[in-house]
């Protein structure tokens, strides 16, 4: 008998691995294809069936970076600039707001369903709007109004987060730190920051992906100086033909920066999930 429960368990978990090993192959296969896609030459890329051993080249990623007359390290650069500045005005924005929402009951109530109801809007209903409101201001091609439109974008998300981080925080520390005279923002810059550091973490993370991923604000507000990754990775869909290869190799060095991000703060970005969902 307990051999065989011994065997059970054994194809359940050979089972389960192939289980786990094709789930993570179907949503990675199109990163890898893509990935292989930027190494080909255009003679591989427009092969049918396509090739997977094939001698890699680096045409597309010098194109991109060097040359086809795209300042694709300046689209980079916007790109880095606008998802930083972004998360770093959501979260100042948010966290304050989500501290005031749990603590004191009211109005932080109706920001609460402000909030949300601009979360659940779809963004193209905005962009005529946007765009005019940002035109009269003379805005249009800045990276300030495209912060402005990410941090928007972000705050929603960022303030339902802490709301649920802060919500696990007990009271007893903040009454404590009020006995000895501390004021509201004493409590938010030594008692509250400090502890839910794991939580800033995890919105910055999910606040910087975000900003970097956005399309419709950034090609709406932007011409030429102002121009993200994202939107001029776009640039090689042409009116003659799609360069695919030169497309693949900016979606590749696009995504470079957020893998990043996920590695080294990736520890802090599942503690920092857990403790804003997950109620003790």
């Amino acid at each position: 008998m307990k051999t065989s429960n011994s065997i059970k368990k054994g194809i359940g978990k050979i089972l389960l691995l192939f289980a786990v090993f094709f789930i993570i192959i179907f949503f990675t296969l199109p990163m890898i294809t893509n990935v292989l896609t930027a190494f080909k030459s255009d003679a591989d890329i427009s092969q049918s069936p396509p090739k997977w051993i094939f001698e890699p080249v680096l045409t597309h990623f010098k194109t991109v970076l060097k040359g086809g007359g795209y300042r694709f390290t300046s689209y980079l650069l916007n790109s880095i600039m606008i998802a930083l500045s972004s998360t770093l005005l959501a979260v100042i924005i948010s966290l304050p707001a989500a501290y005031s929402i749990v603590r004191y009951r009211g109005v932080g109530q109706i920001v609460m369903g402000g909030a949300l109801l601009l979360r659940l809007m779809p963004m193209m209903s905005l962009a005529i709007p946007v765009f005019v409101i940002f035109h009269r201001l003379d805005l249009i091609d800045t990276r300030l109004s495209i912060i402005i439109m990410h941090t928007l974008i972000i705050t929603p998300t960022a303030l339902m987060l802490f709301i649920g981080y802060i919500q696990d925080l007990p009271r007893e520390l903040e009454d404590a730190a009020a006995v000895d005279g501390a004021n509201v923002l004493q409590m938010i810059l030594f008692i509250l920051i400090p502890i839910v550091r794991p939580g800033i973490a995890a919105v910055s993370i999910l606040g910087f992906i975000m900003s970097w991923n956005e399309f419709l604000f950034a090609v709406i507000l932007s011409v030429d100086r102002s121009v993200t990754a994202t939107v001029g990775t776009s640039f090689f869909i042409t009116s003659h033909q799609v360069r695919w290869g030169d497309m693949a190799a900016a979606i590749t060095i696009t995504s470079i920066p957020t893998l990043i991000f996920i590695f080294v703060m990736q520890q802090q970005l599942i503690k920092g999930i857990t403790a804003g969902a997950v109620k003790q």
